[in-house]
């Protein structure tokens, strides 16, 4: 990863987290879809069992109704009707309801007829005639111990009880009797009212139930009984649900039975079946509705499918955004580290970054030139201020050469006089032209240290304006890092913002779900409203759409807002390693130029000592020539006094023969650190 690119670790980095995101992003979609679908399709047929149910409930309402009419009646009028009476307002009640196929009365012994044990009249349909029938009033028969009879004995109240279902032989049809008690004025229990119902119409509404492709009905009494089934054969033989061959279906059954409503599963050969069911009230049957879960998943499969493939798009296309985004990242960066290592490397030649936006990288880049510009400026001041100083030492060079020179014929001439006093006069002539030529010479060295002296105050201001101009420049690039890190600071608390609009945009989601659940709600209620409800469906698919466009919408913007957060993180990133760049390698550099500037005030300042030094000397050269053309006219005087003092004469050239060497070393001295001022700056290309 060290050896990585800025964009190879960059996209090894976010690529994943993309990828990693919408993975995420998808199995969430998928499992809340899976849910919402799973809750519809529940609450879709606990309804139908619901709605059933109650149908059912009913039916077996009017049965229990009508056998507690006819008890009401039989109990107030047995002591005065006959069984011929009883017999038209019967077959009355079996004509008009299709449903009772037969209906008796069971008085209980010697309470109707005092002479007669068993008196139970039974009236039931033959075709289109109602027959009656006392086949069934005898010891053999015994209806006394028959369950209907047991029931309504147990009552002490005028209310009705349905037998469990059972399977008839003979009309090949499922059939269930309700009882009601007949009650005497005092309350004594004197036999009870049967009404005999087929329950091929509820079974043929169970047959009816059809949810989806697969979604069909089961009904089973309370003990577990098949009354409906798609296997009539188990309705023929009165199986019980408990012992079915599936045991996963009779284990789901054991749930069943034990519960009022809810939902269960079972498992069908490979097929996983969802089960969910209702009691009816009273006779505590069980309607059962089973759905294959394959149905129930068949459109989140498609769904999972249309999402991998919008993941895989999606994550595509941000892999070429970020990818094109960091292509030119990379290569600002590139041209900026280029530029940078040809200013440290001293190429002055280079051109300028090309500025063409105003953000960070802009900004850096016009710091960058700003700084090119000012520092190759100072760079030439000093190299041309080099070059005069280096010319300024060669001509002082020559110059203490040539004093050397003239102070060997003065010497010389000395030692004439010496040797030959009578030509006094020519000597001194001659030695008065040599001091004045070495006066002249003295004054040309004057003139030149005096120059030397003001250059170098020059160098020395110059020297300190580049000190103060790389201090500020320096200082500007800390404060303009600072600046940039406060800014930062900022855009990530503004970058909040986005986060509190993905809130939003959940909450919107989890309403739109909740919009789309109680429109789902709507159209159920509209169903059973039938014909009058069919306005209100309506309503309720376009609320149902609305919903689903709105979470479909929500669904988008929460992709916007991750592509926004992830190219905020990406410029962010991008961002600190620019500040990290000025930190780390432009601000050392100015403070470097800090350094140098201030070693060229400390070498201009050491320039003028030297002069200083010179002058000083050049003074006593001055002040020596006086005294030897003071000496030279002394001799024209006295050649005695002359000749006494060419001794001291001597003496004084000599000195100033070592001043005009210790000149001509300071101006050697002073040539070396002009030529290492300018090997430095011809470091710099210019």
């Amino acid at each position: 990863m060290k050896k990585l690119g800025i964009k190879a670790k960059m996209l090894l980095v976010i690529l994943p987290i993309v990828v990693i995101a919408l993975a995420v992003l998808t199995y969430g979609s998928i499992k809340a879809s899976q849910k919402i679908i799973t809750e519809a399709v529940v609450e879709k047929t606990e309804s139908y069992a619901s709605s059933y149910s109650n149908q059912v409930d009913g039916y077996l309402s009017i049965i229990r109704a009508t056998a507690v009419n006819l008890s009401r009646s039989v109990s107030a009028t047995y002591e005065t009707s006959t069984l011929d009476q009883y017999e038209a307002l019967f077959s009355q009640v079996i004509q008009d309801n299709d449903m009772i196929l037969g209906s008796g009365i069971w008085f209980e012994p010697y309470a109707f007829d005092a002479t007669e044990e068993y008196v139970g009249p039974y009236w039931y349909r033959d075709g289109g005639n109602i027959v009656e029938t006392m086949e069934y009033s005898n010891a053999d028969y015994n209806y006394f111990v028959q369950e209907y009879y047991t029931n309504a004995k147990a009552q002490h109240t005028m209310k009705a009880m349905v037998t469990d279902p059972y399977y008839d032989e003979t009309s090949k049809s499922i059939m269930a009797t309700c009882s009601a008690p007949i009650l005497g004025a005092d309350g004594a229990y004197l036999g009870c009212i049967t009404v005999d119902l087929s329950l091929d119409t509820i079974s043929n509404m169970a047959g009816q139930i059809q949810v989806g492709e697969t979604g069909r009905a089961i009904l089973v009494t309370s003990e577990g009984v098949y009354l409906y089934t798609d296997d009539n054969s188990k309705v023929s033989n009165g199986k019980n649900i408990r012992q079915d061959d599936n045991s996963s279906l009779a284990q789901a059954a054991a749930t069943v039975l034990a519960t009022q409503s809810g939902a269960t599963t079972f498992k069908e050969g490979r097929n996983n079946w969802y089960l969910a069911f209702n009691t009816i009230p009273e006779v505590n049957w069980k309607l059962m509705i089973k759905i294959a879960e394959s149905e129930m998943y068949r459109e989140i499969y498609a769904l999972r499918n249309q999402l991998i493939f919008f993941s895989l798009a999606v994550g595509i296309l941000i892999g070429v955004v970020i990818v094109l985004m960091l292509n030119s990242v990379t290569k600002s960066l590139a041209n900026v580290k280029q530029f940078a290592g040809a200013l440290a490397g001293g190429d002055f030649t280079v051109e300028k970054l090309s500025q063409r936006s105003e953000d960070e990288l802009g900004q850096m880049s016009q710091s960058l030139n700003n700084m090119f510009e000012s520092n190759r400026s100072v760079i030439r001041q000093i190299s041309d201020e080099s070059t005069q100083i280096n010319r300024a030492s060669a001509d002082l060079t020559s110059m203490a050469g040539e004093l050397t020179s003239q102070f060997d014929k003065i010497r010389g001439n000395m030692s004439s006089v010496n040797d030959a006093m009578m030509s006094s006069g020519a000597a001194t002539e001659e030695v008065s032209a040599s001091v004045a030529e070495v006066n002249s010479s003295v004054q040309n060295l004057s003139d030149v240290a005096d120059e030397s002296s003001r250059t170098t105050k020059e160098i020395k201001t110059r020297a300190t304006q580049i000190e103060a101009n790389s201090q500020k420049a320096y200082e500007n690039a800390i404060a303009m890092v600072a600046k940039r890190r406060e800014e930062m600071a900022e855009a990530s608390e503004s970058a909040k913002v986005v986060n509190e609009i993905n809130d939003l945009t959940n909450a919107i989601a989890s309403i739109a779900s909740q919009i789309e659940l109680l429109s789902l709600n709507a159209s159920i209620e509209a169903a059973r409203a039938g014909e009058h409800g069919r306005g209100f469906a309506v309503v309720a698919s376009e609320i149902n759409k609305l919903a689903a466009d709105t979470a479909d919408s929500v669904s988008k913007i929460q992709h916007t807002i991750e592509g926004v957060q992830y190219a905020f993180s990406v410029l962010s990133a991008s961002a600190q390693s620019l500040l990290d760049f000025l930190n780390d390698t432009v601000a050392p550099d100015y403070d470097h130029f800090v350094g140098i500037g201030r070693q060229y005030g400390a070498d201009a300042e050491t320039f003028g000592h030297q002069s200083e030094e010179i002058a000083e000397m050049v003074e006593n050269i001055r002040h020596s020539m006086s005294e030897v053309n003071n000496a030279i006219q002394n001799i024209a005087e006295s050649t005695q006094e002359t000749a006494g003092h060419s001794a001291e004469i001597t003496e004084s050239i000599g000195t100033a023969a070592e001043v005009v060497e210790d000149v001509s070393r300071m101006s050697g001295h002073q040539g070396q650190i002009a030529e290492t001022l300018d090997t430095i700056v011809k470091k710099f290309k210019l």
